[in-house]
């Protein structure tokens, strides 16, 4: 078994190491613009989690009042998105300066999002 202090000493390395990166500009820790935000409302949107290839749009169905809970998914591209879609959404993410994106989408376009400061190393809050 790991000591606990061994994890929370790697998962705070990981959150400084994404926060650095997304300092430096790192493609996954850059918001989605307005543009992209009312085109999403008006149904011309795409998600990407790999470097080049988008989710097909049939894997995440209507999402207009569901639920969607993005996991390591902070950053301001996935959950706005979906909350474009009409998704309610919650994000969980450890690292300050992508959870700050998601703060900052959400309060430019005007929608609610729960975040949450959490790591996958613990049960889920």
């Amino acid at each position: 078994m790991i000591p606990e202090a061994s994890i929370r000493g790697y998962t705070d390395y990981n959150a400084q190491m994404f926060d650095r990166w997304v300092s430096e500009g790192w493609e996954w820790g850059q918001p989605i613009s307005h543009e992209t935000y009312l085109r999403a409302q008006q149904g011309e949107w795409n998600v990407v989690l790999t470097p080049n290839k988008p989710v097909p749009h049939v894997w995440l169905g209507k999402l207009e009042g569901k639920r969607v809970l993005g996991l390591a998914s902070g950053g301001g591209q996935q959950m706005p998105i979906f909350a474009a879609l009409g998704a309610e959404c919650y994000v969980l993410d450890y690292s300050e300066k992508q959870l700050a994106s998601e703060r900052a989408v959400a309060e430019r376009e005007g929608y609610e999002i729960q975040i949450e400061k959490a790591d996958m190393t613990n049960p889920l809050p």
